[in-house]
């Protein structure tokens, strides 16, 4: 099986350059025939994107940076900062290492670091293993990020951490097209058969609630130790 067309979706999940529009144009070529349901979620992608570099660029910041609407860490979206997480990046750094593939500044469970993976690894088992039990379901959890109401919860935990909120002028959903994509290459390729799920039911927003915890349990402590409570107490 020829995994070529994963090395462009990885450019897709990048942080946007001028030729941007080019990337998702490659990527949607390298689909070829063999891929109808994929190629058209990228040309609706494609079709909703700004034409200014600096748009998609504040697009993407808002989607995946600063605010995020997901992260693009898979084993931060399977397993928060839990200890599996570490294990699972053990592994796969030693797979990068073995098929050479660069991470670059980025961590080894970024997601374009894995899709370029994909088509330099040599073991068919490890390879039908990486997607159907680790990266195929952190990019089914990212597209659960986009509903409604999961999105509204994650502006109030926001807008509680930060004050004020980011409002991005493109609609934020656009992303959940090249997610759609992404997945609909994974079914055709894989027939994603989840029987195996190796993480918690723990959704990016419940990351996010749990840190929120942690630095509020770490601010109130603080405040008792420099005298903040008025009283002994704390």
């Amino acid at each position: 099986m020829k995994l070529d067309h994963y090395a462009s979706f990885a450019k897709v999940f990048e942080y946007p350059k001028e030729d941007y529009h080019e990337v998702v144009i490659e990527a949607i070529k390298a689909l070829g025939d063999g891929y109808p349901q994929s190629t058209k979620e990228l040309e609706k992608f494609l079709e909703l994107l700004p034409m200014q570099t600096g748009e998609l660029q504040e697009l993407y910041s808002k989607s995946f940076e600063v605010q995020a609407v997901t992260s693009l860490d898979v084993g931060y979206v399977l397993y928060g900062d839990d200890y599996q997480r570490g294990v699972i990046m053990v592994n796969l750094k030693d797979e990068h290492s073995k098929a050479n593939n660069s991470c670059g500044e980025e961590l080894a469970d970024f997601l374009p670091n894995l899709l370029r993976l994909l088509p330099k690894m040599q073991d068919p088992e490890t390879i039908h293993e990486l997607v159907t039990m680790l990266i195929a379901i952190a990019v089914e959890k990212m597209m659960e990020e986009y509903d409604a109401s999961t999105l509204k919860a994650k502006d109030m935990l926001y807008k509680k951490q930060h004050k004020t909120l980011i409002t991005p002028t493109l609609p934020i959903t656009i992303f959940l097209h090249a997610f759609k994509a992404l997945y609909l290459a994974f079914d055709s390729d894989f027939a994603l058969i989840k029987t195996k799920k190796l993480f918690k039911g723990e959704s990016f927003i419940g990351h996010i609630r749990n840190e929120l915890e942690v630095q509020e349990g770490k601010q109130s402590s603080n405040s008792c130790d420099t005298g903040g409570c008025g009283t002994g107490s704390c």
